[in-house]
């Protein structure tokens, strides 16, 4: 592929999104010690962008706990708006535990667990926003992108909403849920991703007609896209180091989205072929830069102010190697019992005593 220089920009004051779907509180047990931030795939592409200077704002449905309490104020030191976050006292913030193993190269991988390893009890799960909360939503202007990865008839609602309104909307599946909802998300986008290793079983998503890009990505073996009808290849950027490759799709979302969404869904009956690979070398690129830290979003942390991220970017492209290392924790980021987190959630029915009632 020729070669194409990479800088990011902030983004112009029109560039607004609002996204709704896993928004989650992170605990990583790192190499020095537990950290957090907020997380999920919805979370994590939202805060990025707000990094990068978009109107960012997650619709979301989180507890008033201390978990909820945490990811609003991450969320709040990268930008991001908190006024389509609702916290109520009956729900539970979704919690992710990370950890690292070694495989028999020697190789760090992360691994997720939704089991508190303290008191066997399950870790809060994802719940959907009501139709009521998407509505109201639906009394402000639309924004130019839309962003969702989970499917339920609100985040729907809202998606079909945007897409009415000229917004270009973007769906990230993990998992099908529910299947009718599902294939009518795959018909309201205009730009479908999906990872080969978790979705690659499903061969029609390869032929939807709806969407306009289809980006299908097969990890350190890079990513194929289909523009207008047609399928190619986009080799990986080979990652400086790898203390952590959780959150690389996620960034690749992010630098797409900043690269192609700035001026709603109109800007794809303009765009060209070069400038949706363009977007997505950014994104891969910036995945790479990531792998270097632990934390899904490990990257803003250790390299804060665009001038530094380009310089990396630069550094990247070229092959050289850039500063890498494990994230210690900080008075920014809760330590210590994880059951404090998770504390009030409603049923106290560990893990194991569900395994054995099934049993």
């Amino acid at each position: 592929m020729t070669r194409i220089d990479l800088q990011l920009h902030a983004a112009s004051e029109a560039a607004t999104i609002l996204g709704s779907g896993f928004v989650a509180l992170d605990v990583v047990d790192g190499r020095h010690g537990r950290f957090a931030a907020a997380g999920g795939s919805c979370g994590n592409v939202l805060t990025i962008l707000g990094w990068l200077g978009w109107s960012s704002a997650p619709v979301a449905r989180l507890g008033a706990d201390p978990a909820g309490e945490f990811v609003c104020d991450d969320l709040n030191a990268f930008g991001v708006q908190l006024r389509h976050v609702s916290r109520a006292s009956g729900v539970q913030t979704p919690i992710v535990l990370q950890r690292f193993i070694e495989d028999r190269q020697g190789q760090r991988q992360h691994r997720f667990s939704l089991v508190c390893p303290e008191c066997g009890a399950w870790l809060p799960r994802f719940r959907s926003i009501v139709l009521s909360h998407a509505n109201e939503v639906m009394s402000e202007p639309a924004p130019r992108c839309f962003y969702f990865d989970r499917v339920s008839p609100a985040l729907l609602r809202l998606a079909e909403w945007v897409r009415r309104e000229q917004g270009l909307v973007f769906f990230e599946p993990s998992s099908i849920g529910d299947e009718a909802l599902f294939r009518r998300a795959i018909d309201t986008c205009h730009v479908l991703k999906y990872s080969d290793e978790r979705l690659g079983s499903l061969e029609d998503l390869a032929d939807a007609r709806q969407p306009t890009l289809i980006v299908r990505t097969r990890g350190a073996d890079g990513l194929d896209l289909r523009w207008h009808g047609r399928w190619s290849r986009q080799t990986a950027f080979k990652a400086p180091a790898v203390e952590d490759a959780a959150g690389s799709g996620d960034w690749c979302s992010a630098g797409l989205i900043h690269a192609i969404g700035q001026n709603g869904a109109g800007a794809l009956t303009t765009l060209q072929k070069t400038d949706i690979e363009r977007g997505l070398r950014l994104g891969q690129a910036l995945a790479a830069l990531n792998c270097a830290y632990e934390g899904a979003r490990g990257l803003m942390y250790a390299s804060p102010e665009l001038d530094a991220v380009n310089r990396l970017l630069r550094s990247v492209q070229g092959g050289q190697a850039v500063g890498a290392g494990a994230i210690e924790p900080d008075a920014r980021r809760p330590q210590g019992d994880l059951c404090q987190l998770c504390s009030g959630r409603g049923s106290t029915t560990t893990a194991k005593q569900k395994k054995s009632t099934a049993a």
